[in-house]
């Protein structure tokens, strides 16, 4: 295989990357955006590559060329000479009125083969997502994961770019798992991430993701989960109260709505749980606070959130206690939040109509907890790297199950705090079982080790 040399990027804070790197750009302001993209189109051009530019949807060509041509005065004589293309959204990314990742990878091929035999170094692209539509989002998602493969080992650069503003958490997860590095502006300088965490780190940051709070502030007030969840802790309860009809007779539209509002209540719920413990971890600032629990309360009022999510996937759940069980010391919100995500991953990777069983016995000196799902399993190799930060398995990326990468980890941390263990038994295809264990006799001062 060939080994390819570096190329200069043209942008001061990452001077140059390999040949098949796959960036992306996080912008607020257009002036923003026209910062990273300027450059990095000039620096294509002054070294003879092939250079195909996607405009942002609110800029005509017109606007767009005269920007460049201030940093650009010959980009007439590129263009001319077929240097340069300047494309609308709907030039490059839809076909035949939709988006078809297949038919703009198709294209990207012929492209490069064209450019090479023309006797350019290569091909720059430059591609904006401010077009895109939400029922779009997922097939984009598994285009550009596939651009990376695309372009591997390839004399092709790409650098996309996504204003801010149409983006929630669940978006920029996927923008960031499917890019090499990632560029941000902060505090008017822009920052370079080269991993998943560390850009997770810079956006934990930014007001607008955190809804108004930031670690700093997190760091030097203390600010509990109780007090970030009260306003969907508030919201839960009416939706509650008008479920049971206690403000009134609710029609069954109204009563569907109103459930679904629920469930998406209950899930919100969980994310900001898990974001605010990474926080916590990655600060050292996480506490255990234990105090007598009874198993069965503790299994009702997690059952409570978690059912409103199983109930519109039609799975059942079975939960089987064994009797005599007795009251265990334990941080109550945080064990909720471990079953919570465990029984959420067994949910999220269950078939519709199937079932889970939740089995809680006692087993010498501790309490076993096992989750049993029949969904996509985990090849053998991974049952260890799943309780990594951030993993996810080759087989729900392949099968396009998304999620986070938090929740294990952060069950496996306040597990162990609490003196347990945690593991998995899984078969590819057949399922997976989620086990873990409570000392029955608490630990007499939990510890939580910081996420460095």
């Amino acid at each position: 295989m060939e080994h390819l040399p570096s190329r200069p990027l043209g942008i001061d804070i990452l001077k140059e990357v390999p040949w098949g790197t796959h960036l992306c750009c996080f912008y607020e302001s257009i002036e923003d955006y026209f910062d990273i993209v300027n450059p990095y189109l000039k620096t294509g051009l002054e070294n003879n590559e092939f250079c195909t530019w996607v405009i942002p949807k609110c800029i005509e060509k017109e606007k767009a060329i005269d920007v460049l041509q201030k940093v650009v005065p010959d980009l007439q004589n590129y263009i001319r000479k077929n240097h340069l293309e300047i494309l609308e959204y709907d030039e490059c990314y839809i076909n035949k009125k939709r988006f078809d990742g297949e038919v703009i990878l198709a294209g990207w091929r012929k492209k490069f083969k064209t450019a090479l035999s023309t006797g350019f170094e290569g091909v720059r692209l430059a591609g904006d997502i401010s077009w895109i539509e939400k029922n779009q989002w997922d097939d984009f998602a598994r285009y550009e994961y596939e651009v990376n493969k695309e372009f591997y080992n390839k004399r092709m650069l790409a650098i996309c770019s996504y204003p801010l503003e149409i983006l929630g958490a669940k978006e920029i997860f996927d923008v960031l798992e499917n890019h090499h590095y990632t560029l941000i502006r902060r505090n008017g300088k822009w920052i370079v991430a080269r991993s998943f965490v560390d850009m997770l780190n810079k956006l934990l940051e930014i007001h607008y993701h955190l809804r108004g709070e930031n670690i700093d502030l997190i760091r030097q007030i203390g600010i509990s989960s109780h007090e970030i969840k009260t306003p969907l802790t508030s919201m839960k309860g009416y939706t509650q109260i008008l479920l049971k009809g206690q403000l009134g007779t609710i029609t069954g539209p109204q009563k569907n709505a109103l459930e679904i509002l629920e469930k998406n209540i209950n899930h919100l719920n969980t994310l900001v749980g898990n974001y605010l413990s990474l926080v916590q971890l990655k600060t050292g600032t996480m506490t255990i606070i234990t105090e007598k629990i009874s198993l069965h309360s503790l299994i009702k009022e997690t059952m409570n959130i978690i059912s409103p999510l199983a109930d519109s996937e039609e799975i059942k759940i079975n939960v089987r206690l064994e009797a005599g069980l007795p009251q265990l010391s334990i941080d109550f919100i945080k064990m909720q939040q471990v079953l919570i995500n465990i029984i959420g991953n067994a949910l999220k990777f269950s078939s519709k109509g199937s079932s889970i069983n939740v089995h809680i016995s006692k087993k010498n000196k501790d309490i076993l907890f096992e989750i049993q799902d029949y969904g996509l399993g985990i090849p053998k190799d991974e049952h260890k790297k799943i309780f990594d930060m951030f993993f996810q398995s080759e087989s729900t990326k392949k099968k396009n199950v998304k999620g986070t990468g938090l929740g294990l980890p952060i069950a496996k941390t306040i597990i162990e705090a609490h003196g347990g263990q945690i593991w998995v038994d899984s078969t590819l295809g057949k399922g997976s079982t989620f086990s873990f264990t409570l000392p029955i006799k608490s630990v007499k001062t939990p510890k939580i080790i910081p996420l460095l």
